[in-house]
């Protein structure tokens, strides 16, 4: 038994080792990004294999290996403990009251959505477009409406992404409606954020079709990653003729506020900063968006950088980012924020220091409960 005990602990400890080590170490691979989002979000658990570690070590009477054991178990905690401190730092800067046994059950979103229904909004170049509609709890009178964007750099992904989130705001008064668009390839520089247009007139007057009395005056856009970048693209340009609607329109596209999580706000700058290529190859991902180099097509490239494209008219704008953020680097919401600040354009920016790439996606996280403030807050503080 005392040698059972020994190999388990041996292994309980060096994986919890491991993974400690994500959390200052930046991640080689794009599955290693992924999994650092679970370190970062759950480092109770991490804490838990090694503080197990050491009991074991301890009962297996291997007195060296409990020393060593014992040493590494408290750099584990100590490493473990900073997302912790970080986030409740964080939260009494920002007057959020974080809710632990909310965190301790969060779980992964990553299942199968649940919406109300779903209908198609367009059918573009033989392309049916989709979306999927949270209805709000209560809908007494015109409700806001918040249309969800996802990510997967233009090529991928799909509505449905983060589908607990949609559900949370539909349980606040808001009606949901997480859409698709094209993906690249072909190049959908045009077409993607067309369709986001197109989702945007919908909702702003069909939305009844779904059951839903939606107020046009309070159309907000909540984009993931490359959704992120489509959405404050489409709230910065709404009257740009080379971006028009992929669809027939009634009125317009603008809307009241949009929020962006971690979303690329300056091409050009993604694409002489492109990072790592094992975790996500940008300028790949870029020239399929683009249909070329983005050193090729320069004007393409401003028309479609939401850091171009603001005005001193641009709807209130939140910001999310992880500091931490492997995929698409902080220094887009840095470059975006103080451009917004520039304008005078009202603006929240949170920058979650240990956070990574899709954080959110654990769902009431310390991370996730921070962002659910700013994105209330952002919300709420829209015309009414």
């Amino acid at each position: 038994m005392r040698g059972l005990a020994l190999g388990v602990s041996v292994v309980l400890t060096l994986a919890a080792a491991g993974l400690a080590a994500l959390l200052v170490v930046p991640a080689p691979r794009q599955w290693v990004a992924f999994l650092a989002i679970a370190v970062d979000e759950k480092t109770y658990v991490i804490a838990g294999a090694a503080i197990l570690g050491t009991i074991l070590a301890r009962a297996s009477g291997a007195g060296a290996w409990f020393t060593a054991q014992l040493l590494l178990t408290i750099a584990i905690v100590g490493l473990c403990a900073l997302p912790i401190f970080q986030a409740t730092s964080l939260a009494s800067r920002r007057h959020v009251e974080l809710d632990f046994a909310r965190w301790l059950k969060a779980p992964v979103d990553i299942g199968d959505a649940h919406p109300s229904q779903t209908l198609t909004y367009a059918t573009v170049d033989g392309h049916s477009l989709a979306l999927d509609v949270y209805k709000p709890s209560t809908a007494d009178a015109r409700v806001p409406a918040v249309v969800v964007i996802h990510g997967g750099g233009w090529t991928a992904g799909d509505k449905g992404d983060a589908s607990r989130t949609s559900a949370w705001l539909a349980a606040r008064g808001y009606a949901v409606f997480d859409v698709q668009y094209r993906l690249a390839p072909p190049p959908t520089w045009q077409a993607a954020v067309g369709d986001v247009k197109c989702a945007i007139g919908w909702v702003k007057t069909r939305a009844r079709e779904a059951g839903v009395d939606v107020d046009p005056a309070r159309v907000a856009l909540l984009g993931r990653s490359a959704g992120g970048h489509l959405a404050l693209l489409a709230a910065y340009a709404p009257d740009d003729p080379t971006l028009p609607p992929s669809c027939p329109v009634e009125g317009d596209t603008r809307v009241s506020a949009v929020i962006s999580f971690y979303g690329l706000a300056d091409l050009a700058w993604a694409w002489d900063n492109p990072g790592y290529p094992h975790v996500f190859d940008t300028r790949a991902r870029l020239t399929h968006f683009l249909g070329a180099a983005a050193r090729d097509v320069p004007d393409r490239v401003r028309a479609v950088s939401p850091i171009e494209r603001i005005t001193t008219g641009a709807p209130r704008t939140l910001l999310v980012h992880g500091a931490r953020d492997r995929i698409v680097a902080v220094e887009h919401t840095a470059r975006l924020a103080e451009r917004l600040r520039s304008l005078g354009v009202p603006n929240d920016v949170l920058v979650i220091p240990y956070a990574q790439h899709a954080f959110d996606f654990v769902a009431g996280g310390l991370s996730g409960q921070l962002a659910e403030d700013a994105v209330l807050r952002t919300l709420a503080a829209t015309p009414r």
